[in-house]
């Protein structure tokens, strides 16, 4: 190679570089042609791992946007699918924080990114509480009835729900119970009105006991002393005695009906000397006499003393307290 053909190739190397950089960009620019780079976006469902059998999870996102970047033939095919997004609640406490969510991809996508990165979820707890039943009702018993006592069973249930939720509920309503037509020794069946997001545990009915009784009042009444045998005196260890009766509210509180209520003890056909005899009654009114309390009392008889005798005994009392004068 002569001098000259040297020095011509010094000069030529800028142009041949040049040609060679025009060439990689012809080539990059064919090849982007022929693959170019694109953006495709999916929406990837949220999997909440780890989860405790007793926790409950709330205001979790439900899914993740994921946009991946990369050729056109690396990313033919791409689905949804290809991608987990999970969120590792083995360590999760109750309370509200936040919580990574961690994406994975197949091993051909090397670039890709996600929308939320965090999530804020609330954590609770699943418990169990035993709680009274109370007997809910409406109306009210039929005129002249009141009701005495009410029997539940089972009176306690178990019933499971979040802790959270738990702490405010004192008891349980049953279903809401009409008690305007019962009458006394009703049994009945009734159904649980349980709160949203809780369950009880067993049956979900209770046996419902109702004791309905007359309505009640009590009088406290003379004792007349009747049939007294002729030539007889007679002493009551008691002059009175409590009176239960039952019927009509307004009748209840009636002293012109109360007073037709007559007590009475017959001393017909006995002799002098100590009598336990029943009280009796005597009455006609609307109501009904259930009891008298006491219901027996001690009639003393005895013999009358003439008057000539009577004035003797008085005198003979007179002179004796004169002498002690």
């Amino acid at each position: 190679m002569t001098e000259k053909q040297a020095e011509q190739k010094t000069r030529d190397w800028p142009l041949k570089l040049l040609a060679l950089v025009c060439a990689v960009m012809l080539w990059f620019y064919a090849e982007a042609e022929k693959n170019p780079l694109i953006e495709m976006q999916f929406d990837v469902p949220v999997q909440y791992m780890n989860q405790s059998e007793d926790s409950v999870v709330e205001n979790g996102v439900q899914s993740v946007r994921v946009t991946v970047k990369g050729k056109e033939v690396e990313l033919s095919g791409l689905r949804s699918d290809d991608f987990t997004a999970v969120v590792d609640l083995s360590d999760a406490e109750v309370g509200i924080s936040d919580y990574k969510i961690q994406v994975e991809g197949p091993g051909r996508v090397e670039r890709f990114t996600w929308q939320p990165v965090k999530t804020k979820l609330q954590i609770d707890r699943m418990q169990t509480k035993n709680v009274p039943v109370r007997v809910r009702t409406t109306g009210i018993v039929p005129d002249g009835s009141q009701l005495s006592s009410t029997e539940v069973v089972p009176d306690t249930v178990t019933i499971r729900g979040r802790s959270a939720q738990l702490k405010d509920i004192a008891d349980v309503e049953t279903e809401s119970i009409d008690i305007s037509s019962l009458k006394e020794g009703a049994v009945l069946e009734a159904g649980l009105h349980i709160p949203d997001g809780i369950t009880v545990q067993g049956d979900q009915k209770v046996t419902v006991r109702f004791v309905v009784q007359p309505e009640r009042g009590r009088i406290n009444a003379v004792i007349a002393l009747r049939n007294v045998p002729d030539g007889m005196t007679a002493e009551l260890n008691q002059t009175s005695a409590d009176v239960t009766v039952t019927g009509n509210a307004e009748l209840l509180t009636s002293p012109q009906e109360l007073n037709q209520v007559q007590l009475y003890v017959d001393c017909s056909g006995l002799e002098a000397g100590q009598h336990t005899l029943p009280v009796k009654v005597e009455y006609y009114g609307q109501l009904t006499v259930q009891q008298i309390m006491p219901h027996q009392v001690t009639v003393t008889l005895s013999a009358e003393q003439p008057d000539d005798q009577q004035n003797q005994n008085s005198s003979e009392t007179s002179i004796s307290e004169g002498d002690l004068n």
